[in-house]
């Protein structure tokens, strides 16, 4: 069984500071030279040098993911929605706790037509999850906090969910088939179904 990582709390979607980047990939620019350079150019426009280092690990985690499945240009140039969906599903496919959370409750949730994610869905999920990871069991009440708050933002930047007060409204996307085409190709069907609420 996989664990899950408590790195998502410095994780958040950086969906602007992804597609900055990804543009200079589409032009030819080697991964790895890139990483260095946004560290010492600054290329995503951060106030502070250690903001860059926090979000260098999984912009370019992402990046690498789909640079893998040949989704840059797409990423870079389908309609605002499909990109912000291919890049959530690039980060489905690198973090393990976010993934869950849309497969198992998000997905559920939106097949049974039901309008919220309540505090204690999200709360009685986590206790599931922290009951089989060594790693969660392990952080604190405040990085569980944070966790938590993450994912549900990721889904926020994503536009499945909007925040209303301690709950949250679901968004059920409508998939343009291309994204739906495009996810079979790469044969993560499951992913688009999970996004979209699909059967």
């Amino acid at each position: 069984m996989v664990d899950y990582s408590a790195k998502t709390t410095a994780e958040n979607f950086l969906y602007n500071e992804t597609k900055t980047l990804a543009s200079y990939l589409l032009g030819g620019e080697d991964i790895e030279v890139l990483k260095r350079r946004n560290i010492t150019e600054n290329l995503i426009m951060y106030k502070k040098e250690k903001a860059i280092a926090r979000v260098n690990a999984p912009i370019f985690r992402r990046l690498a993911f789909l640079m893998e499945k040949d989704m840059i240009k797409d990423f870079l140039y389908e309609d605002i929605s499909t990109s912000k969906y291919i890049l959530l599903y690039a980060v489905m496919k690198t973090d393990n706790l976010v993934k869950d959370f849309v497969f198992e409750v998000y997905k559920k949730k939106v097949l049974e037509d039901i309008e919220y994610i309540e505090k204690k869905d999200i709360d009685d999920w986590y206790q599931e999850k922290m009951a089989m990871s060594e790693t969660l069991k392990s952080v604190t009440v405040a990085t569980e906090n944070k966790l938590k708050q993450v994912i549900l933002k990721i889904l926020q930047d994503a536009n499945l969910v909007n925040k209303e007060k301690n709950r949250f409204k679901i968004i059920k996307p409508s998939l343009k088939s291309t994204f739906i085409d495009l996810l079979d190709s790469k044969g993560d069907i499951n992913f688009a179904k999970a996004i979209g609420g699909l059967v």
